[in-house]
């Protein structure tokens, strides 16, 4: 029965809500927890983690109310009523009612009939008694998934792709995430195609939805600034230091003053890359290195500064190295270990690592990627060379022969899948279902354009002023973020749309063509790798 306050309490809001008086048609009917639910709220895990009633301001209007991250469609609330027998709530201007059950446990209430997309209210009315306490946490969306609402919006962009891979492209996946819902997911082409002599196989391999692919740099964002921006959420990392801060041996010819935050804004002053695989590498001899303690020792010692620190943004690999070499100080653990432990295993993400044909991974489920190595078609030639096509093994040469496969420039593999989940955190403040990793003024801070270009934040690639429209098409708004790969690998993350999308391609699993005294991957020469003109198309097909 409820109490007559209640009741009088109930009516009036519900009378101001518009909602019926009969029945309690919007009330939500209570469910048991999963042992995993009993755990969340236990230990206080997701978005919120709520004790109501409160008093945390003499401001009233401040106390009991929250804002919450949510989608139309999904949504729940745990509850533990505690010495509580009724808890009214309010969702979005809807109410909801809950009593305890007969048995006591805590509860379960579905609230996805009320969410819309983007902020939501939540709002503590009364519990009976009034001085019971009850416990809420809410969890972070998770994604859910409705191919057909767009399908034939998206049919030019197959129609794009599909035309290319006729034309002699390998191949691709496209997936797309608007408002928590996955309306896009598309296999293309191969995922090997060519032969280690640039011609057709005679049964190649399609391209699947799963298929793993190297992703190149994409792997500083899901790998290193993932890692960097727990640690820095944690307290235990700050950017504005030092790095001899945190790596002490780092010292000598003006190393003392870089600072973490020059790395990521690759303001630090080192060339693009340093090539320890070559005997023959531009810097000499002393910096041949096929072993990755040598070539950490190399770089924290020895590597040279191509300019002064603050000089100009020069997109750097070796920033990435010395990032990756940083969290594994702090960590304590190997890279991989690391963000294996504290993100893809909490999150599911299987088929999210490093080195994958070490990890039991069956080489049909990757993309190749070069044709003869890292010769492209025969015309680079050093001793530790791979032979054949690449499949399965980093194809970065760096992250390859100097570090065996784990850097924080280079290394990772993964699905279209599993990078949307991984997005998914960073565009939901942190966090994904029961699980935060990090808070959302880190991530502000790291997305936030830097001073010295505009182009970059901290690690992530912007859109801000439209300079990088080849890489996020001509329509993303001012707030989007994400990053490239030189293997044909492109992220999009656009808060202003709640937008996500991820292209995976192994363009440079294509034939070396000549070009009067260069050479190019003719799979660089087709739209699809060429990212801006898929991402315009996403854009205009969702009319945003």
């Amino acid at each position: 029965m409820l109490s007559l306050r209640t009741l009088l309490l109930s009516l009036s809001l519900c009378l101001l809500a518009g909602c019926s008086l009969f029945g309690w048609s919007r009330f939500a009917a209570p469910l048991p927890l999963t042992p995993a639910e009993q755990l969340a709220l236990a230990e206080g895990h997701g978005q919120l983690q709520l004790t109501w009633p409160e008093q945390r301001s003499e401001r009233s209007k401040l106390n009991n109310t929250r804002s919450f991250l949510a989608y139309a469609g999904q949504g729940e609330i745990l509850i533990d009523l505690q010495q509580a027998t009724e808890l009214l709530l309010q969702v979005n201007q809807q109410l909801i009612r809950v009593q305890r059950p007969a048995n006591g446990r805590p509860v379960k209430i579905d609230v996805s009939r009320y969410t819309r997309n983007g902020e939501n209210r939540l709002r503590y009315l009364s519990s009976v008694p009034a001085s019971a306490e009850v416990k809420l946490s809410l969890p972070f969306p998770t994604l859910r998934t409705d191919l057909q609402q767009y399908a034939l919006a998206f049919q030019p962009i197959d129609q794009l792709i599909e035309t290319e891979v006729a034309e002699g492209f390998p191949g691709a996946v496209l997936l797309v995430v608007k408002d928590g819902v996955v309306i896009k997911h598309s296999a293309y082409g191969y995922s090997q195609r060519y032969a280690d002599d640039g011609r057709s196989v005679s049964k190649p391999e399609p391209m699947q939805r799963y298929t793993l692919f190297d992703i190149a740099s994409n792997t500083k964002m899901y790998a290193t600034n993932y890692a960097l921006m727990q640690l820095v959420s944690q307290g235990k990392l700050d950017v504005t230091k030092p790095i001899q801060h945190y790596l002490p041996n780092y010292q000598g010819s003006g190393r003392e003053q870089r600072l973490v935050s020059d790395l990521l804004y690759h303001i630090a002053g080192y060339p693009p890359e340093v090539h320890f695989f070559r005997p023959d590498n531009r810097h000499g001899p002393a910096f041949y290195s096929l072993n990755k303690a040598h070539t950490e020792h190399l770089i924290l010692t020895q590597v040279p500064f191509a300019t002064e620190r603050g000089v100009q943004s020069v997109y750097s690999d070796v920033d990435y190295m010395l990032l990756g070499m940083l969290i594994e100080k702090i960590s304590a653990q190997p890279l991989d270990v690391f963000v294996r432990q504290q993100f893809y295993q909490p999150l599911g993400l299987a088929d999210t690592l490093f080195n994958p044909l070490q990890h039991g991974v069956a080489v049909t489920q990757i993309a190749a990627t070069e044709l003869q190595g890292n010769s492209r078609g025969g015309r680079v030639s050093f001793p530790a060379n791979r032979q054949g096509v690449l499949r399965g093994e980093v194809h970065d040469e760096k992250a390859f022969y100097s570090f065996q496969g784990v850097a924080g420039h280079a290394g990772l593999f993964s699905t279209a899948a599993d990078l949307s989940v991984l997005m998914s955190v960073a565009l939901q403040g942190g966090g994904y279902g029961w699980q935060r990793f990090f808070d959302q003024a880190t991530i502000q801070q790291f997305v936030a354009a830097s001073p010295y270009d505009h182009q970059y934040a901290l690690g992530w690639r912007t859109a801000v002023q439209g300079d990088l429209a080849w890489h996020f098409g001509a329509y993303a708004s001012q707030y989007a973020y994400g990053h490239t790969g030189w293997t044909g690998t492109a992220t999009v993350i656009d808060p202003a749309h709640n937008l996500m999308v991820v292209l995976l391609t192994n363009k440079k699993h294509s034939p070396i063509v000549a070009d009067g005294e260069g050479y190019y991957f003719s799979g660089d020469r087709f739209e699809t790798g060429r990212y801006g003109s898929i991402m315009t198309m996403i854009y205009q097909a969702l009319q945003l």
